[in-house]
């Protein structure tokens, strides 16, 4: 059996106390409010300069606006006209005169006249029939005549049918209209119209 030759004479309660306030902590919490502070002073600073920016801005445009208010005031009181003004004016009096030497052309009875033949020839073209042989045409301002060949008489009514879809050649009333075979038993047509006067 072993006797036990030590005693612990060192209790806890007797180690001595750690003081709350210690250098590290004092100067870990030193540094943790200088950079709050520092922070703090970026951020105002940041701040002032972009209030600065926006203030300097507003200044810019108001002091803009009011320049402009003194030079349509001034411009009112002496009733000037903006020189853009006066070129638009010229520009749209040119317009003008162009549009009535323009009116003026189409509302020659010649100039018009020549243009409804024209017309009446691309009409009767795109209405070309394969049975119809046309022989001689006569278009003034308010009638025409046609005369030609046909390789039977049901053609005629046919091609006439199409001048329906014609601007210049519908709304016509023929007034003749003449079927006969010649020597070669070929048929001979002529049709005449007047514009018709009861249609608007």
């Amino acid at each position: 059996m072993t006797t036990k030759q030590s005693i612990n004479l060192l209790q806890a309660e007797l180690f001595p106390e750690q003081p709350l306030l210690t250098l590290p902590r004092v100067v870990g919490v030193w540094l943790g409010l200088f950079l709050v502070m520092v922070s703090w002073a970026v951020a105002t600073e940041v701040n002032y300069r972009q209030s600065g920016a926006k203030y300097d801005a507003l200044l810019i445009e108001q002091q803009q606006k009011q320049k402009l208010a003194q030079q349509l005031e001034s411009q009112l009181n002496n009733r000037q006209v903006s020189p853009a003004l006066m070129q638009n004016l010229g520009t749209i009096k040119l317009v003008m005169q162009h549009k009535n030497a323009l009116l003026v052309k189409l509302t020659d009875s010649n100039e018009t006249f020549a243009g409804g033949f024209v017309m009446a020839m691309n009409d009767l073209s795109a209405m070309h029939h394969k049975d119809i042989r046309l022989q001689t045409i006569s278009i003034n301002a308010n009638d025409m005549s046609f005369t030609g060949l046909a390789r039977n008489p049901q053609a005629v009514p046919a091609w006439l049918a199409g001048f329906k879809t014609s601007r210049l050649l519908s709304g016509k009333a023929f007034v003749q209209f003449k079927l006969a075979k010649n020597e070669q038993n070929i048929t001979e047509f002529v049709v005449s119209s007047i514009a018709n006067k009861g249609k608007s």
